[in-house]
């Protein structure tokens, strides 16, 4: 008899324990959010190379990437000091998955804000090479841009790497 409550109280341990050492799988949400605060990490550390491994395979391939960093990086006035929190958002259902993430308040040490914001796809079982960051725009919110008409105000205020207007606004 005490051996067959042994064996299932051994059961009953092994069971609980394995239910509790379950990894967690982010959510499209959570991997905005981490891809958005990612992309700003490389901002700062001016790590070119990681960036680019964000993008999706189709982007590699098919943009120039290394002059749209590089050119990104300049836009950037000084060291980045201050970084605000995460947003993001994703829509479509699970195997064709638009994904995105933005950071409203990136501050330098001269006190320029910008704005990060990227899209991509999160899960495209048509073609993974789809798979990543798409488009990222960075925005320039100085204290001359023009809140009442940003379309007009954004050209002289942004720069965009990857396909950034490729997907719906």
């Amino acid at each position: 008899m005490s051996k067959t409550l042994n064996c299932i109280i051994v059961s009953v341990v092994v069971m609980l324990s394995s239910c509790s050492q379950k990894s967690h799988v982010k959510t499209p949400d959570e991997s905005a959010k981490e891809m958005i605060t990612n992309i700003v990490v490389c901002f700062e550390m001016k790590d070119k190379e990681t960036l680019k491994s964000y993008f999706s395979e189709h982007i590699q391939e098919n943009s120039p990437l290394d002059s749209e960093i590089e050119a990104a990086f300049e836009f950037i006035d000084s060291e980045i000091v201050s970084v605000g929190e995460p947003n993001s958002g994703c829509i479509g259902p699970i195997d064709d998955k638009a994904f995105g993430g933005d950071i409203k308040e990136v501050i330098t040490d001269k006190g320029t804000i910008y704005k990060f914001d990227f899209k991509g796809m999160y899960r495209y079982d048509e073609d993974k090479s789809q798979e990543g960051v798409t488009g990222l725009c960075i925005i320039n919110m100085s204290d001359d841009y023009d809140y009442e008409n940003p379309q007009k105000d954004l050209l002289s205020h942004k720069i965009t790497i990857g396909d950034y207007y490729s997907q719906s606004d």
